[in-house]
C-alpha cells in the first residue's frame, strides 16, 4: 500500500474542518488516513512521495453534477434552443460501434479530469441498437481515465418531439412523414419496460460506489415524463436506495407550458406526488419562481446550476443566489457543453459567481467562495450518490483531491495580500493551475497530462476514424431533414409561450428607455432609485 503525503496552504476539508493553514493529507493506498497542520503529519513515518506543496491550494476533486457524455456525439455546435436541441441530438444519434462511443466518451471525459472533475453525474440515454445500449461502452471511458460516475438511465415516456402530445404533434405532418418521424430515433425514447430492465441489471451488476460507479435513475424531463413515470421511479429509488436526477424548469417554454397544461409549477407537481426528497436533484432550474425555491428548500432537493449551458441555450440565468439564501442545496454541472467545450471546472464556477452580480445590487454581490466550493465537493458527491466517502478531505474518504498552484493566480504575492485565497481561487484559477488530479490515491493528472491513457494515442485514432464518426449516411442524412421539417412547427409552439410576459423577472439586464422622471436639463434627482444612488454618495462630496 502506497502512502503519500498531499501538502496545501491551504488545505481546503470541507466537512467539519473547513480550511486548513499549512496543512496536510496523508493518503494510504485509496483512502484518506489522516489530515491536519503539515508540521504534525510530517512527523508520521516515511512516505512513498510527497506531492502539492506550501504553493498548492489543496481541496477535494470537483463533482461535475450535469453531464451528458453523448454531446460529444452530436455533429456541430449545440448552441440552440433546447426544445430544437432535442431533434439536434435526436438527429445527430451514430450508428455505429461501441468503439467510436467509447472514443468519443474517453475524449471527453480527458477534458473532464483536465479541468479538475473527479466525478461526473452522466445523465445517459445511450442506442437501443447496441448492448445495454452502449453502457458498457461509456463506463469503460470512465474507467480508462480513471474517474467516478453516476450514471443516470434516462427514460421518457411522453411528449417526445415537443411539449405537445405525441399522436396531436405528428398529426401536424402528411401521414407518410408522421410515420417515418415516428419509426424514427428522433424522440430518443426507448421503452419503458426496458430502461427499468437496464437500470436492474446495471445496479446489480456495475453499482459499487468504492469502485467507483453508481447507477441512478434520470426521468428525463419534466414534460417529458408522465406522473405514472416519476412515481415509478420514486418507488425504484426507494427500494434500491438510488438516487434520482431530472431536468427542471430550464426553459421559459417549460415553465409556461407546465402551467398552462399541468396548472402549477413542475415542482408543485413532483411534491404532490410525492417524489421530493433530499436524494432527488433538479438539473438547470433555471425558471424556478420564489415558491418553486421555498419547496427545494424545504424538500432537500439539491438544484444542479449549468451556467455554460444556460447561456448556450439562451435557457437564462439560475437564481443562485436566492436559491443559497432560502437554504437550498447547490451543485454544478456543465451539461456537456461548457462555456469554452473545455470541462474546465473553475471556469464554469467563476460564471456561475460572476452572473449573480446584478446591476440592481450594490453590495452583497459575491457569493461566499467556501458555499460555492462546497456545493462543487460535499454537495455534488451527494447528488452523485457518492456523498459517504467523497466530497471532504476526511478520515476514511476516498482521496479523490485536487492540488492547484498558486504561482500565476498569486502572482504578485503583495497585490493578494489582504484576499481571501479561496476568493483568488474563483476569480482567477483555471485548468491550468491544477498540477494534480487523484482519484481514490491514484494520479490521474499530473502537469496536464494524464497519467492513465494516452492521450496523443486517442486523438490519433479519433482522426483515423473522422469519416465514421459524423459520416453522412443515407440515414443520418433523412434524420437531419425530418428535423428540418419538424423544426417550423415545434418554434411554433414555443413561440406562443416565449411570447408571454415575464413578471418580476429574476435577473436583471441593461434597460432600453431611461428611467422615469430621469433625464433632461431639469432633472434634479427626483425619481425615487436615484435620490437613494445620490443619497448615498452625499459622503463623497
Amino acid at each position: 500500500m502506497s502512502r503519500v503525503l498531499v501538502r496545501g496552504d491551504p488545505v481546503v476539508a470541507m466537512g467539519d474542518t473547513g480550511t486548513i493553514t499549512d496543512g496536510a493529507v496523508i493518503v494510504e493506498g485509496s483512502r484518506i488516513a489522516e489530515v491536519g497542520p503539515a508540521a504534525d503529519l510530517l512527523r508520521r513515518g516515511e512516505f512513498d512521495s510527497v506531492v502539492g506543496g506550501p504553493d498548492h491550494i489543496v481541496l477535494p476533486g470537483f463533482v461535475n453534477a450535469h453531464y451528458h457524455s453523448e454531446c460529444w456525439t452530436a455533429p456541430g455546435l449545440i448552441d440552440i434552443i433546447f426544445e430544437l436541441g432535442n431533434l439536434h441530438v435526436g438527429s445527430g444519434l451514430i450508428d455505429t460501434t461501441e468503439e467510436i462511443i467509447e472514443l468519443l466518451a474517453t475524449y471527453g471525459l480527458a477534458h473532464a479530469a483536465k479541468g479538475g472533475q473527479t466525478t461526473l453525474v452522466d445523465a445517459f440515454y445511450g442506442r437501443p441498437w447496441l448492448p445495454r445500449h452502449g453502457a458498457e461502452a461509456v463506463l469503460r471511458a470512465y474507467e480508462r481515465v480513471g474517474l467516478r460516475v453516476g450514471l443516470g438511465v434516462t427514460m421518457r415516456d411522453r411528449n417526445r418531439y415537443t411539449h405537445e402530445d405525441d399522436d396531436v404533434f405528428l398529426s401536424r405532418f402528411p401521414q407518410e412523414i408522421a410515420d417515418e418521424i415516428r419509426a424514427s430515433p428522433l424522440g430518443y425514447a426507448w421503452p419503458i419496460d426496458g430502461q427499468f430492465a437496464l437500470f436492474e441489471e446495471l445496479l446489480s451488476e456495475r453499482d459499487d460506489a468504492r469502485g467507483g460507479v453508481r447507477i441512478l435513475l434520470a426521468p428525463d424531463w419534466s414534460p417529458t415524463c408522465s406522473d405514472e413515470l416519476y412515481v415509478r421511479c420514486r418507488e425504484a429509488a426507494d427500494r434500491y436506495r438510488a438516487p434520482m436526477t431530472t431536468h427542471m424548469l430550464e426553459t421559459r417554454a417549460e415553465f409556461a407550458w407546465s402551467n398552462e397544461h399541468v396548472g402549477s409549477s413542475p415542482v408543485r407537481r413532483l411534491a404532490d406526488l410525492g417524489v421530493l426528497s433530499d436524494d432527488v436533484s433538479f438539473s438547470h432550474f433555471v425558471w424556478a419562481t420564489d415558491d418553486d425555491i421555498a419547496l427545494l428548500a424545504e424538500s432537500g432537493v439539491a438544484a444542479i446550476h449549468c451556467p455554460g449551458s444556460n447561456l448556450r441555450s439562451a435557457a437564462g440565468i439560475s437564481r443562485l443566489s436566492d436559491i443559497l439564501k432560502a437554504g437550498g442545496r447547490v451543485a454544478y454541472g456543465t451539461d456537456g457543453v461548457s462555456v469554452g467545450d473545455r470541462e474546465d471546472f473553475l471556469e464554469e464556477l467563476r460564471l456561475a459567481c460572476y452572473l449573480q452580480r446584478q446591476p440592481d445590487r450594490f453590495s452583497d454581490h459575491r457569493l461566499d467562495s467556501e458555499t460555492v466550493l462546497r456545493g462543487a465537493t460535499e454537495v455534488g458527491a451527494d447528488v452523485a450518490g457518492f456523498g459517504e466517502i467523497t466530497g471532504r478531505l476526511e478520515a476514511g474518504y476516498e482521496a479523490d483531491l485536487l492540488c492547484v498552484s498558486k504561482q500565476r493566480i498569486l502572482f504578485p504575492k503583495s497585490r493578494y495580500a489582504n484576499c481571501n485565497v479561496l476568493d483568488v481561487l474563483l476569480d482567477r484559477a483555471d485548468a491550468s493551475d491544477i498540477d494534480l488530479v487523484m482519484v481514490a490515491g491514484r494520479i490521474v493528472v499530473q502537469d496536464g497530462e494524464l497519467t492513465r491513457i494516452d492521450e496523443a494515442a486517442l486523438v490519433a485514432r479519433i482522426a483515423e476514424l473522422t469519416d465514421e464518426l459524423y459520416r453522412p449516411t443515407a440515414e443520418a442524412a433523412r434524420r437531419r431533414e425530418l428535423a428540418a421539417i419538424m423544426t417550423p412547427a415545434i418554434e411554433s409552439l414555443c413561440a406562443q409561450w416565449y411570447s408571454i410576459p415575464v413578471d418580476r423577472p429574476g435577473a436583471v439586464f441593461n434597460t432600453r428607455a431611461p428611467l422615469a422622471g430621469a433625464g433632461g436639463p431639469n432633472f434634479d434627482g427626483s425619481n425615487v432609485a436615484t435620490s437613494k444612488i445620490l443619497d448615498s454618495r452625499s459622503h463623497l462630496a
